[in-house]
């Protein structure tokens, strides 16, 4: 039971190690595309240490268009920085705004 319960422990610190480096790498990649300035949010499971995942995608709702590219392309290149899916909305076209809003990150970039 003692080796389950290391096991488990183990995960947890690995899931949370994971989760701050995938912050740290999005923050940075934010700065890089998005103007000085910009607003964006960070919701789901990457703001919960106990709910990130190997497997779990971050999710980021912008307040405005990114210049230069679409969401879709800001998305793959997100994607492929954090090493995992970035699912990137645009705040004021989305069902989930009062909900992002509410229990969501404010970044300014």
């Amino acid at each position: 039971m003692d080796l389950l319960l290391e096991s488990i422990a183990g995960r947890k610190v690995a899931c949370e190690l994971e989760r701050q480096r995938v912050r740290g790498i999005l923050a940075a990649a934010l700065e890089e595309y998005l103007p000085k300035g910009s607003r964006a949010w960070v919701y789901g499971s990457i703001l919960e240490p106990d709910r990130f995942r190997e497997w779990s995608d971050v999710d980021l709702a912008l307040e405005s268009d990114p210049p230069g590219m679409s969401i879709y392309l800001l998305a793959s290149l997100l994607s492929e920085r954090c090493g995992r899916p970035v699912d990137v909305c645009l705040i004021g076209e989305t069902r989930l705004e009062p909900a992002i809003r509410r229990r969501g990150e404010a970044w300014t970039v």
